[in-house]
């Protein structure tokens, strides 16, 4: 419930704190490219995150969606599945997972500041889907961008796919083996997307993984930059 005196959009910023000042989300159409290559990433111990298709059986997301916080052990393949294209129960494509690379499986969530540089994960599906999906490609160090963009499934949107574009990030190479950046990302957000418009291309720059509070009672969101991923993708046939 709102506090005395308190509007909406101090609600929002105050249950939503990966709203950075005004919600500049909005919805997409996920059956259309390149948005189809985007999807949930579903457990059977509940809650959801978001991953990208990257290759024709390759699903990049957040390694800490795979974590079992309560046996404090890594999910088996087969309790993940993910939904390409998803929206309100519909889906373009289904992928069952079989196996999974970590940047390092020794690393936990438990770890904590140590465990944060190494938070990605690329999903093994049985079957390829990239023909339905299409596939968003890693992009490089340096990579010049017109704009930025990050797209995901959201808390409070669960079942829409929405788009957060022109938001700011800072990809300074001092910041601790991490991609800092504004754009409106929620529970929900993580492993999805920090895309990048290059020319007439959208590649991937970034995996959003946490959002952090600043003193200014601002707050900040931490991706991991794609180089640190780029050394594990190898997409698989």
């Amino acid at each position: 419930m709102p506090a005395q005196g308190e509007d909406l959009a101090a609600l929002k910023k105050r249950l939503l704190p990966g709203i950075k000042g005004e919600d500049n989300r909005r919805i997409v159409d996920s059956s259309d490219y390149p948005w189809s290559a985007i999807g949930r990433v579903n457990t059977r111990i509940g809650g959801f995150c978001t991953g990208t298709v990257i290759g024709p059986r390759d699903v990049l997301t957040a390694a800490h969606c795979l974590w079992n916080k309560r046996t404090r052990n890594w999910l088996l393949p087969e309790a993940i599945n993910f939904l390409a294209g998803y929206r309100r129960g519909d889906f373009i494509a289904h992928g069952k997972v079989v196996d999974y690379t970590l940047a390092d499986p020794l690393l936990t969530p438990d770890d904590g500041p140590r465990f944060r540089p190494n938070d990605w994960a690329i999903l093994r599906l049985a079957e390829p889907i990239d023909g339905i999906t299409g596939t968003l490609t890693l992009g490089l160090s340096g990579t010049p961008v017109q704009q930025y963009l990050q797209a995901g499934y959201s808390k409070d949107k669960p079942h829409i796919l929405t788009l957060d574009e022109g938001c700011r990030v800072d990809d300074k190479p001092d910041n601790g083996g991490l991609l800092f950046h504004g754009c409106d990302a929620v529970s929900g957000d993580s492993g999805s997307p920090i895309l990048g418009l290059s020319g007439d291309a959208l590649v991937v720059l970034g995996v959003h993984v946490a959002t952090a509070p600043r003193k200014n009672g601002e707050s900040l969101g931490i991706a991991i930059p794609i180089d640190s991923v780029a050394e594990g993708a190898n997409p698989t046939q």
